[in-house]
């Protein structure tokens, strides 16, 4: 690129960079004295110049604001529509390490993947625990998604139910936990 063409793209970078190198006297070193600390008046709008410009655009016109499901203004609920009721409803945890030494008295069941014990209270509320040795935090997380999705789906009367994984669940699929969670259910006497 001839130094031309670099003065009509960069006309005052040009100028700035031409009075810094003006100002150097050989062996002198810049220093931020010799940087212009304000733009040149030009006349024209440093940001876009008069050849480049769309003429068909009015002055001052902007793109239209972004329509549709994911506007970034809307709410999902008014985007999308609102979320459909969940059969079981949201699952309340167990808060707090007294509920959860409460819960140690509690009546309990064993299935192959997970173990649970459970005590009769005003409402449900649901303690998922899921130790290290299940696996790394993707598969305790896994394995905790799954459990509480299946005590979602079981429509489980009012207590307080403690819910433990054993290592064997990070190999069971959905079907295998689900039955096996009955099934603990069951032999605690929670469910019939």
């Amino acid at each position: 690129m001839g130094v031309k063409n670099r003065q009509l793209l960069f006309p005052l970078l040009y100028a700035t960079l031409l009075e810094a190198w003006g100002a150097m006297a050989p062996g002198r070193e810049m220093d931020e004295k010799d940087v212009a600390t304000q733009p040149q008046e030009t006349g024209q709008n440093p940001r876009l110049s008069g050849q480049d410009e769309d003429p068909g655009r009015p002055e001052g016109a902007e793109a239209p604001p972004s329509e549709g499901a994911l506007a970034p203004h809307a709410r999902r609920s008014e985007a999308v529509g609102p979320k459909p009721p969940a059969p079981g409803g949201k699952l309340l945890s167990l808060k707090g390490d007294r509920a959860f030494q409460r819960l140690r008295k509690g009546r309990a069941g064993r299935g192959r993947y997970v173990s649970v014990k459970w005590l009769p209270a005003a409402e449900l509320r649901v303690g998922i625990v899921v130790s290290k040795k299940v696996g790394k935090a993707v598969v305790r997380n896994k394995v905790k998604r799954r459990l509480r999705e299946i005590l979602r789906r079981l429509h489980l009367p009012q207590a307080h139910l403690l819910v433990v994984a054993s290592p064997e669940a990070r190999e069971a699929d959905f079907a295998e936990l689900f039955r096996d969670v009955v099934r603990a259910l069951r032999k605690s006497g929670l469910v019939q």
